[in-house]
């Protein structure tokens, strides 16, 4: 299976839980979040100030923003937009929970 277009459509070898293309034009498009999954963002256009790993970071086009399961990252600021990434996360492990996750609010 040479070509992948959704996450449903891969192979049983890969382990990828999800990827696609990623399109933010205001930091407000994204709330502080964790994955059950390392997740990587190929940056290929635009720049913005991040926080992952509990540091601060900024990054543009050919940056690879890497943050391990578990580990809280958000997109603080936008400073050329759009940000445009591809995005992958790996298999989930842990708890096995999909997509975006979030701390209760009195942790």
């Amino acid at each position: 299976m040479p070509v992948i277009r959704r996450t449903p459509d891969k192979p049983d070898w890969l382990k990828w839980s999800g990827f696609g293309i990623g399109v933010i034009e205001s930091a407000d498009q994204l709330e502080p979040h964790f994955h059950d999954a390392h997740e990587y963002w190929f940056v290929f256009e635009g720049r913005a100030r991040v926080k992952s790993e509990g540091q601060e970071f900024e990054i543009g086009p050919g940056d690879i923003l890497v943050t391990k399961m578990g580990d809280e990252h958000d997109i603080l600021e936008i400073l050329e937009a759009p940000l445009k990434s591809f995005w992958v996360e790996d298999e989930v492990m842990g708890r096995m929970r999909p997509g975006h996750l979030h701390h209760p609010q009195n942790d």
